[in-house]
């Protein structure tokens, strides 16, 4: 899984900003694939925009939507992620959203939890505003079968 720059195959992106495109069911797009991302708890639906990345080595710009995963980063099974957005007085007001992936997790208020499960070994986490505009930096991590992944997040991933 993961996602590269289809230019020079580098796994140095920086996300941008969502595609100003209709979201599209997870259901729909991935049909038998869905074992990507098994459940969630939140309180939205899946979505899955294009998002336009660009890469930090040969500078190329592009969309792309998730990439399926191989076999062998398929879980058997799924791990529990906890995201925590820590609160804070500036931006408090907004709702962020939580993307797995490519593929949107739910919106999240200030000082509040977000829980999902992934059943792919190999996943990167970013989070965007209301309007679809990334923060910078990503957060990738390698999930374990039957785990608990918890993440924070104030404006950046706190490790």
């Amino acid at each position: 899984m993961g996602i590269k720059c289809p230019n020079c195959g580098v796994k140095t992106i920086e996300l941008l900003v969502l595609a100003q495109q209709l979201p599209v069911s997870v259901n729909n797009y991935f049909g038998a694939v869905g074992n990507i991302v098994s459940s969630s708890r939140s309180k939205d639906n899946f979505e899955i925009k294009p998002v336009k990345y660009q890469c930090l080595d040969c500078k190329n710009k592009y969309e792309a939507l998730p990439n399926e995963a191989s076999s062998d980063d398929i879980l058997k099974k799924p791990c529990t992620i906890t995201f925590e957005r820590l609160s804070s007085f500036i931006g408090g007001a907004v709702r962020q959203q939580v993307f797995l992936n490519g593929i949107k997790m739910g919106t999240i208020k200030n000082g509040s939890k977000l829980t999902f499960e992934t059943n792919t070994r190999t996943n990167t986490i970013f989070v965007t505003d209301h309007h679809g505009v990334a923060f910078k930096g990503h957060y990738t991590f390698t999930a374990e079968e039957g785990g608990e992944k918890y993440i924070k997040f104030k404006k950046k991933f706190i490790k």
